[in-house]
């Protein structure tokens, strides 16, 4: 078991020389971003969370919990992705697919856990250790959607606002 732990350590702490680790807060608009108007916005159309991000080279996995208040029944959202990110000058632009997770908080709900597919675009501006960034999300049911992309891709994703710290 120790050389294990000593091989692990010999091996991932290179890796890590390398690697950014990302920790920030995150908001996401919770409707359809084409109806917002300046009068009937509130908090309550919101809903916020953290996010956490791993790059290494170009690879990048990213993981994002929110607490989404709904009309009936609230839920606990977990979106989690694997992707690329390249770096540009001062930005970062990032793609990632993974799957989501909703857990259904209360009676109300018809089903207690939801399972599908996320599709995540990201594009941060990255001022030394803090980012700010946009990130969309677009849902999927599962692998099959892949042939209706035209469709899924006519409409705007779910989109938000993320903070991130740069911790290593």
């Amino acid at each position: 078991m120790r050389r294990i732990l000593i091989v692990l350590v010999v091996a991932l702490l290179p890796a890590m020389a390398f690697a950014d680790f990302q920790i920030g807060g995150v908001g996401m608009y919770k409707g359809d971003v084409t109806t917002i108007s300046a009068a009937g916005i509130g908090l309550t159309d919101f809903t916020f969370g953290a996010e956490a991000r791993l790059k290494l080279g170009l690879l990048q996995g990213g993981a994002s919990l929110l607490y989404y208040p709904g009309a009936s029944y609230n839920s606990i959202l977990a979106l989690t992705d694997i992707g690329v990110s390249l770096d540009v000058a001062f930005l970062r632009l990032g793609l990632g697919l993974g799957p989501n997770l909703a857990v259904n908080l209360g009676s109300a709900a018809a089903t207690p856990v939801n399972v599908g597919l996320n599709l995540k675009l990201s594009a941060d501006v990255n001022l030394g250790s803090l980012s700010i960034g946009l990130v969309g999300f677009y849902y999927l049911n599962d692998f099959s959607d892949f042939s209706n992309l035209g469709t899924i891709f006519s409409k705007l994703p779910w989109i938000g606002v993320t903070a991130m710290v740069k911790l290593f």
